[in-house]
């Protein structure tokens, strides 16, 4: 019974990295396009990053962080409730969460 949870949770795991893989790459080459079509129109320096959405926005860090805490949690919830020490790799991406959301804080205040 326990080597069937295994490997249904390796087996979720794959499914979604293979998709988060695909959908980065998918992104990406979209992305590229983009900025081929605006290159073509003659749009160059700070005109094409701002159009192309390439600078750096500040809700990024948020976004990330938000989104890392609640894998985080999800993780260590879900692996506490099933038994075992994988709970604790929870603390991870949690950390890293926090990580970026600290930056997005500090970022914001005047110097």
């Amino acid at each position: 019974m326990q080597w069937q949870v295994v490997f249904a949770g390796m087996l979720g795991l794959a499914l979604v990295l293979s998709v988060s893989v695909y959908a980065y790459f998918r992104l990406r080459i979209e992305r590229e396009r983009t900025l081929q079509k605006l290159v073509e129109r003659g749009l160059s320096g700070d005109d094409l990053i701002r159009t192309a959405g390439l600078d750096r926005s500040r809700r990024s860090d948020l976004r990330r962080g938000l989104l890392l805490i609640g894998v985080g949690v999800a993780w260590s919830a879900v692996t506490f409730v099933i038994g075992g020490p994988a709970w604790k790799m929870g603390g991870a991406p949690l950390a890293i969460g926090l990580v970026y959301v600290l930056l997005w804080t500090l970022d914001g205040r005047p110097r």
